[in-house]
């Protein structure tokens, strides 16, 4: 499983892309599988839901894909309040690859 952060130059978080399965263990029992999809959903639900902030996602099941990502119209002020969620996912996250470095990897990519 691949979960790619997307960062201004000014390394903010500003989305992530979740995809792939873990391959931890078979569908249904795969407790790494859980874990990145709550967190990641719960990510978004709290991006969109409680934070009304602008986000661009897609949803994929069949490929194991979900990806969230500010608005290109987000400002400052946006960025700013989303980051105690990307945050928080994002230390989740590398918790979650040093346990199992083999089914999880975290990756960069510099955006806007």
């Amino acid at each position: 499983m691949r979960l790619t952060f997307y960062r201004d130059a000014q390394e903010r978080l500003l989305g992530f892309r979740a995809e792939q399965h873990t391959g931890y263990a078979p569908a249904g029992q795969d407790i790494v599988c859980a874990a990145v999809s709550a967190l990641t959903q719960a990510t978004l639900n709290g991006l969109v839901s409680v934070q009304k902030l602008p986000v661009d996602s897609q949803k994929d099941e069949k490929k194991a894909l979900l990806e969230a990502r500010l608005g290109k119209d987000a400002g400052d002020a946006e960025i700013r309040e989303a980051q105690v969620l990307l945050r928080t996912l994002q230390e989740a996250m590398e918790a979650i690859e040093r346990q199992y470095p083999r089914f999880v990897s975290i990756l960069y990519k510099d955006r806007r």
